[in-house]
């Protein structure tokens, strides 16, 4: 399928008919079988900026399925208006590829309680200004399934919706979306014309996809999930502003005396922007700090490894590194620790956090489970034990891996898919290699508020 975040200009001789018209674009999006010298000629040929942009997408909403339930009512797409002029949606449509509907007013000012200051009973959106097309059935006297009207909006946000109750056939995981006008000025979503990438893909349920440079093109390096659950509508895309510090990787170089302790640290902005100045602290588990830096910002997607050097402790402790950032939003991967044994094993599992809450409001909500193996190409197995020695969840099972180290999430459900209690549970790895076997595992603690 072919899809674009660009206007199609004018082609010459045979190709004079694709000069925009609306019934072109669509019929090309929605027919399975196309023509190849098209689809190449037509994404070569996007090269003049769309006016209006489809910013960001909530195809997931927070809640369960179902009439009047939560993710039945929730769905909405953002656009914002990069021209310089007003533009009126009124004849504009939008397509998942299933069903093509047409651009309306929204007119219940039910939802004005929430925000009055949001423009309903218009489809005029200003210069630099968002609109926000929601479900018909947002305002939907009978919902039920909790999340009602989750969405805070911007102040001055339009709103509106689609001549029926759906956007689109409803929108799934995997739904591009073309925006149209009638004169075939086009946004898209999800690289339509592309369906062996990555997008558009499930952001976890009640997380959006975020366009991270509004003027930018349609393709994988310039989407990224909302940091923050229900997105944000008719705002700024918080990835935009977003950078998030971690710590990669922790892991040490043991050496006899008098050669001194290395310990190998490497961090990762996981953010798209960059990070301010930060700081880079490592300590013993007695007490003894034996680094601190202060180090300049971090471009995002970078990363960079530090070797710290320090006298070889005598005997058994706990090597910890910290991040301090100011303004890191996610500080739950700026600490980590390593098990130091002189003369035995490293620690090959690692917790990014001992404590999580699965309880769905977008923080802590899932357990990153760390391991660094002596060597690739062993088979990985990866259990999760309650207290009285019972399996409750099996992350991986004889997996063959193609790496030294990896990360698996644990969402504090069981095989079945509830919820565990809470309480403690033990991770438990299980590593097989050349003839040799090692196991180890950590304590985790669920917490169900």
């Amino acid at each position: 399928m072919v899809k674009t975040n660009y206007r199609v200009p004018g082609f010459i001789s045979k190709y004079e008919s694709l000069r925009c018209p609306l019934w072109c674009l669509v019929d090309f999006f929605l027919c399975p079988v196309y023509s190849s010298e098209l689809a190449s000629l037509v994404v070569f040929a996007l090269i003049f900026p769309a006016q209006l942009v489809i910013s960001e997408v909530m195809a997931n909403p927070k809640g369960t399925s179902g009439a009047h339930m939560p993710e039945d009512r929730n769905e909405f797409v953002e656009v914002f208006n990069a021209s310089g002029e007003t533009i009126d949606l009124a004849n504009y449509t939008i397509t998942d590829g299933d069903a093509t509907d047409k651009i309306v007013a929204w007119q219940d000012s039910a939802i004005l309680s929430d925000n009055p200051s949001l423009v309903i009973n218009s489809t005029l959106l200003k210069p630099g200004g968002y609109a926000v097309i929601l479900d018909f059935e947002y305002t939907d006297t009978l919902a039920s399934g909790g999340y009602v009207r989750p969405y805070r909006f911007g102040d001055s946000t339009l709103i509106l919706t689609t001549g029926n109750t759906t956007i689109g056939d409803e929108l799934a995981n995997n739904d591009p979306l073309v925006l149209a006008s009638p004169d075939g000025d086009t946004s898209t979503y999800g690289t339509p014309w592309n369906n062996t990438d990555s997008i558009p893909a499930n952001a976890g349920d009640g997380f959006s996809w975020e366009r991270i440079n509004l003027l930018g093109p349609d393709e994988v390096g310039n989407w990224a999930i909302s940091p923050l659950l229900h997105g944000t509508p008719g705002r700024p895309n918080a990835i935009s502003t977003y950078f998030d510090l971690g710590v990669a990787s922790l892991s040490y170089a043991e050496a006899g005396p008098p050669e001194p302790l290395m310990v190998n640290v490497q961090i990762k902005n996981y953010g798209v922007i960059a990070s301010p100045s930060w700081t880079l602290t490592a300590w013993f588990s007695f007490g003894d700090t034996f680094a601190r830096q202060e180090n300049p910002p971090l471009m995002g997607k970078g990363e960079t490894t530090f070797v710290l050097t320090t006298t070889l402790p005598k005997g058994k402790s706990e090597i910890w590194v910290k991040i301090v950032c100011l303004d890191d939003r996610d500080t739950t991967n700026n600490c980590a620790h390593l098990l130091f044994n002189p003369g035995g094993k490293t620690q090959f599992l690692r917790l990014a956090f001992s404590t999580f809450t699965p309880d769905g409001d977008g923080f802590d909500d899932s357990l990153p489970i760390m391991f660094y193996l002596p060597e690739r190409g062993g088979k990985l197995t990866i259990k999760v034990f309650d207290l009285r020695g019972r399996c409750v969840r099996v992350l991986s099972s004889n997996i063959l891996l193609p790496d030294e180290e990896g990360v698996c999430y644990w969402n504090g459900r069981n095989d079945n898919g509830s919820l565990v209690a809470s309480g403690i549970y033990a991770v438990y790895l299980d590593y097989r290699y050349s003839k040799k076997r090692l196991t180890e595992k950590l304590p985790a603690v669920v917490v169900r508020k």
